[in-house]
């Protein structure tokens, strides 16, 4: 069995209101608490063994779990519309369910836009943000869209129509994975492949809700001052899905923040990134778990 197929056996489906969410928890159970929150779209395996082992490592105790509308957490129908403030508070469900008080809430693309919700909603449930590839308001005319390239090649996958086999599912998530990919990391087609066939096999499908949720939520750019867990905020200068002015925006609004700006990343968190990263990353969260506020 692959460390992704692993991974996506572990877990369980946790009650949360009207819903469903399969959630995978790992670690020492006196650990301090870190949820690592996916992009759209993706379910909560789509954060590695690369991140989780060595949080694990370091004596924290790691959430990981499927949005609602995604993987095999509850599915809605299209006219079931929810917003960012939805899936956030569904979150606070999941730590009130698990019996969390406060936690780390790491998040990429969607999952830094559903932490940003919190921090800003639920600040006494947050000790720390590590906001990775994300923005403070997608649709915010201040902020500039996608590369034009990247929407048009999205278009004609959009035109093509959805694959219907599941190796062409799995051709179909791995051709996205390479055309959000920067110059910096060579893209692992290998592991991408494993992670992908594991989507295919526990529930994929080529859209959910959550694009919705993300345009239609409204911007958190005035907000920003508001936050005040401490901010890791790491953004490449390659991302085609939301350029760097996005990622230089949180870091410029949430007071404190630190800010790593990746040359010729793109829109993805991979393993080797998460290596580069880890001696940050680490030294954020054990600052973060002594600060007062």
């Amino acid at each position: 069995m692959t460390n992704a197929a692993h991974d996506s056996a572990r877990g369980k489906l946790v009650r949360v209101g009207d819903i469903d969410l399969w959630v995978d928890v790992d670690g020492p159970e006196d650990g301090d608490v870190v949820v690592l929150l996916a992009g759209a779209d993706t379910p909560g395996f789509r954060w590695t063994r690369a991140l989780v082992d060595r949080l694990i490592g370091d004596g924290y105790r790691v959430v990981r779990f499927d949005h609602r509308d995604c993987g095999r957490s509850t599915r809605l129908g299209s006219s079931d519309a929810y917003l960012l403030d939805d899936l956030a508070a569904d979150v606070v469900g999941l730590l009130d369910e698990l019996g969390i008080a406060t936690a780390h809430l790491v998040g990429r693309s969607m999952g830094g836009m559903i932490a940003q919700v919190m921090a800003l909603d639920h600040p006494r449930r947050v000790r720390s943000l590590s906001l990775f590839g994300t923005t403070p308001g997608v649709g915010d005319e201040r902020l500039p869209g996608p590369d034009e390239d990247f929407v048009e090649k999205m278009t004609f996958r959009l035109f093509e129509g959805p694959p219907r086999s599941a190796e062409d599912q799995v051709a179909w998530i791995v051709q996205l994975a390479q055309l959000m990919n920067g110059e910096l990391y060579p893209l692992d087609v290998e592991s991408e492949t494993e992670l992908a066939a594991a989507e295919v096999a526990t529930g994929w499908a080529v859209e959910t809700g959550h694009g919705v949720a993300a345009f239609s939520s409204k911007s958190r750019l005035d907000r920003l001052a508001e936050v005040v867990a401490p901010t890791l905020v790491v953004h490449g200068s390659a991302d085609v899905v939301l350029p760097i002015a996005h990622g230089r925006a949180l870091a410029e609004g949430i007071p404190g923040a630190v800010y790593i700006e990746v040359d010729g990343l793109g829109h993805e968190v991979p393993d080797a990134l998460v290596a580069e990263m880890w001696p940050v990353l680490r030294h954020h969260l054990s600052a973060a778990a002594t600060w007062t506020g």
